[in-house]
């Protein structure tokens, strides 16, 4: 066959181009993908090497020993491509037999530098011609079993695959076999396999690009979900601290929480500000942690200087949370839940819309729930009386529109669910 460089590597240079492609377009691809992706990019670069070699060699005086050589690693060469590609068909989950995978490479191996001592397989004679010898099929028997287990792997393997996907690894399967035995049949030798499998393996690459990227998206979404449930616990745990010191307000920080979230949502905040003014709501009263049993736990009556003390809670809840980078308001609950809207508030007197909106809200939750919670120096008070307090505190300790939404929420509980139990 004559030796045309540029015919023989136009189509696999551009697969292999365009696998480069996609290496650099698909940065999201795990590290143990990206590595078989380039095991794969480098034996079609090798196998188009030797086949160059293999066509210039037969052009040249050259040892027949050495030409023979150089095809033999060429037939070891393609099973060893295939046993990387169905490893990325399979996307690395599937436990692979390897011995079943591996057994054609070595065969194939075998079969191939046997041309050394017989020529049963295949033979070069004095003038550098290709000659196949009784069990010169072996190869492409070989081939078609690594084929036959593509397909095999790819419908029972585990994990759901598209129709579409199935389809196209048929396709890939049918078109890599015509290619093969084209290569005796018609005389076309490698080339139109190494074309088509460049350009085959480019395809179904991008293809599988869109797999991988949705299991990323979706190991990314279970991730996301797992942390937030972690901190959830974690800011549960948190908040059981502290409601723990007081037996009277067991279950106060998550009533709270879940109150300024629903206020939040009736609002029309986003889903974001929700999920963050509940944290903030459960963590509004950790400041207690540095406030000492016996006033939290006292009957009766605090002392001025008792008072005085308790009313520092907003600072040290403050220096707890300020320092959480990934969520730099979580201390505004905390800080300013006891200000009021008429600006006679503590630690800081703010006044109206001063006040940030998670704090307002985080007080109006916080106002209701004490109300309606037993204390050590008062009874609970009814949903009802509750209600009317609510109403006289109106543009006064509260904030009058987010009072409002709270007593829509009290008029919508019939079942009296919002409430201590």
């Amino acid at each position: 066959m004559k030796y045309d460089f540029f015919t023989i590597n136009f189509f696999p240079v551009i697969g292999i181009f365009f696998m480069f492609v996609f290496l650099w377009k698909n940065s999201h691809l795990e590290k143990r993908i990206k590595k078989m992706f380039y095991s794969l990019t480098l034996l079609v670069i090798i196998e188009d090497v030797i086949y160059n070699l293999e066509l210039a060699l037969s052009t040249i005086e050259c040892s027949r020993y050495l030409i023979t050589f150089v095809t033999a690693l060429g037939y070891t060469l393609r099973p060893m491509l295939l046993y990387v590609f169905i490893r990325i068909i399979l996307r690395d989950k599937q436990k692979l037999p390897k011995l079943l995978l591996v057994s054609p490479i070595v065969i194939c191996a075998i079969f191939s530098f046997s041309a050394f001592f017989t020529d049963i397989t295949y033979y070069y004679d004095d003038n550098l011609v290709f000659h196949r010898g009784i069990l010169g099929w072996t190869p492409h028997l070989i081939m078609l079993v690594y084929l036959t287990l593509m397909i095999i792997f790819s419908f029972t393997g585990k994990g759901q695959k598209l129709v579409f996907e199935r389809i196209l690894i048929i396709e890939i399967v049918l078109t890599l076999l015509i290619a093969t035995f084209a290569e005796s049949l018609f005389g076309s030798y490698v080339v139109l396999r190494i074309a088509t499998t460049a350009v085959l393996i480019f395809y179904y690459m991008f293809f599988q690009s869109q797999i991988y990227q949705k299991e990323i998206i979706q190991k990314q979404k279970a991730q996301i979900e797992m942390t937030q449930r972690f901190s959830i616990q974690m800011v549960s745990a948190l908040a059981g601290t502290v409601d723990a010191k007081d037996s009277y307000t067991q279950g106060h920080s998550r009533r709270v929480a879940t109150y300024s979230k629903e206020i939040a949502v009736r609002l029309g905040e986003d889903e974001e500000f929700c999920n963050r003014i509940y944290y903030i709501g459960m963590l509004h009263d950790i400041g207690k942690i540095g406030i000492p049993d016996s006033i939290l736990r006292k009957d009766g009556r605090l002392t001025k200087d008792e008072y005085d003390l308790m009313k520092t809670h907003p600072q040290i809840g403050e220096e707890v949370l300020k320092n959480v980078s990934e969520m730099p308001t979580l201390y505004y609950g905390a800080r300013w839940h006891h200000e009021r809207y008429d600006g006679k508030g503590y630690p800081d007197g703010l006044k109206g819309k001063e006040i940030p909106l998670e704090a307002r809200i985080v007080a109006v939750a916080d106002v209701y729930d004490a109300m309606t919670s037993t204390r050590c120096y008062r009874g609970s008070l009814t949903q009802e009386e509750a209600r009317q307090e609510m109403i006289r505190s109106k543009g006064t300790q509260l904030d009058p529109v987010i009072t409002d939404v709270m007593i829509s929420m009290i008029d919508d509980d019939k079942a009296f669910v919002m409430k201590e139990k």
